[in-house]
């Protein structure tokens, strides 16, 4: 049974402390011309933005923990640690028993175990969900051991672990990744992310177990390219209301067309519109806890849930 929804973007700044926010920045945005905003964001308000980044997650911790879900499906995109040319999937399915990722970064020199995460998968619904949506018509990939093709030292892409220390403390939740193609083209349409959401919900409401899920990534970003650095405050806020409305449709054509602003992190705006899809299928709509631009860290930051037992 589906009964949650949670959403929150995922950059290397929110899970560092402050003091590293400015060096990050530097490598986020690769020597790119940077926004005016950027002078006006202090140490102070730097600090201020790590707060409340702590303080959205832990919005979102409080919803999985009323909840108590058996299980957790897991929506990210690949950053190349997994996928490379040899094989791109526009929809993958992890079935193994474990997935493990770093938080660290390779391009910074920083070594892979120093922070390794690790979390058990319900590999059992993982296969169900798997079939079945097969079998719904979408053509999904899956593998049943972690091969990271990019960086093997690294792991799995780190929008599927560095969240779960902050949602769930002692890695006791169970997950179900599935990853995402948002960055390469072609890459699947709003609408049918929205389809898959919806589809994805059915499978899961077939099931005895307590389930959320989860959209790791988004929203405005583009980190290592020609807009690092900027973000697009009026397309996040757009879209966080349309959420807010019940209205996840509306997110259905905007990928259909070519423009800067949507490729990048931004396009991880996908995985928000699978949970939508999901969640609206139940009558829920979004809950926005929080959303600013952090210029310094180079990114939208916003958090959502979707009360799926709700009235709403």
């Amino acid at each position: 049974m589906l009964g949650l929804g949670l959403a929150a973007s995922c950059v290397p700044s929110m899970f560092r402390p402050p003091e590293e926010w400015p060096r990050l920045h530097k490598w986020l945005t690769a020597g790119v011309p940077q926004p005016p905003q950027l002078l006006d964001e202090t140490s102070e308000v730097v600090k201020e933005q790590a707060d409340r980044a702590w303080r959205g997650y832990a919005a979102l911790r409080e919803q999985l923990e009323a909840f108590q879900p058996d299980a957790l499906v897991v929506l990210a995109a690949d950053d190349g640690r997994v996928f490379t040319q040899v094989h791109v999937p526009q929809l993958a399915t992890f079935l193994g028993d474990e997935i493990w990722g770093s938080t660290r970064i390779a391009q910074l020199g920083e070594e892979a175990e120093d922070d390794i995460v690790r979390l058990r998968c319900a590999s059992e619904l993982g296969a169900f969900a798997q079939r079945e949506l097969v079998e719904a018509g979408f053509d999904m990939s899956y593998s049943e051991t972690l091969h990271p093709l990019g960086e093997p030292e690294y792991g799995t892409a780190a929008a599927f672990v560095a969240p779960a220390p902050l949602l769930f403390p002692g890695l006791d939740l169970p997950v179900v990744p599935i990853y995402v193609n948002c960055r390469l083209r072609p890459a699947p349409s709003g609408a049918r992310c929205y389809a898959f959401g919806r589809a994805l919900a059915e499978v899961l409401n077939e099931r005895r177990e307590r389930v959320a899920i989860f959209a790791s990534g988004g929203l405005s970003h583009d980190y290592g390219g020609s807009r690092a650095g900027w973000v697009d405050v009026p397309f996040d806020e757009w879209a966080l209301d349309r959420f807010a409305r019940g209205k996840g449709t509306a997110l259905g054509p905007i990928f259909d067309m070519e423009s800067d602003a949507l490729r990048g992190g931004s396009a991880e705006l996908r995985l928000w519109t699978i949970v939508a899809g999901a969640c609206e299928a139940r009558g829920s709509k979004a809950v926005v806890v929080d959303y600013f631009p952090s210029f310094t860290a180079g990114a939208g930051i916003g958090f959502a849930y979707w009360p799926v037992n709700s009235s709403q």
